[in-house]
């Protein structure tokens, strides 16, 4: 159950953005013996990806570093917005809220560093995975139980769709996709 001050901050979400390491990873990165980065993503936040898009959400990745698994991990989500290599994360939203006529109050970002700072302090709603450094230096509106790379998605989408009655359109989903 999620309280009232939630309720309201994600009532009017319509896109989620995220960072990706110490996100959807644990910020771990594997350098593999021809250069590759390697990383590991939680199925967990996975297989929500689908429902969320199926509910009309716009989804997004803006992350500072650029690797290949990351963009074949996006791509098999179906990621509607996926900018990698961002020096200037706060350009990359700007631009997201441009290309989908959104404003701030609109759009939810899970971020877990420093770099995600600009982003979090502008949006409708913020959070944080529970190992998260941005916390330290700027109030979130939700620190999750799950750590980064351990579903910390998969908790907020949860969250959207019980703040937004979206449980029956869950069970449509099911029924009819799955």
């Amino acid at each position: 159950m999620i309280n009232d001050f939630l309720q309201l901050k994600l009532h009017n979400i319509k896109a989620i953005l995220f960072d990706a390491d110490g996100v959807l990873t644990n910020g771990q990165i594997i350098i593999d013996s021809k250069g590759e980065e390697i990383k590991a993503f939680h199925v967990k936040d996975g297989q929500f990806f689908p429902f969320m898009r199926y509910c009309g959400f716009i989804l997004g990745c803006i992350s500072g570093r650029q690797s290949h698994s990351l963009s074949v991990r996006m791509e098999a989500l179906k990621v509607h917005y996926v900018k990698t290599g961002v020096k200037k994360k706060l350009e990359a939203y700007e631009l997201f809220k441009q290309t989908y006529q959104l404003t701030d109050d609109q759009i939810a970002y899970v971020g877990d560093d420093i770099n995600d700072l600009k982003i979090l302090r502008k949006v409708g709603f913020s959070a944080a995975p529970a190992d998260g450094l941005v916390q330290h230096y700027h109030p979130v509106d939700y620190i999750c139980e799950a750590k980064g790379g351990e579903g910390v998605l998969r908790e907020v989408f949860t969250m959207i769709v019980e703040a937004q009655s979206l449980e029956d359109k869950l069970e449509e989903f099911i029924e009819n996709e799955l």
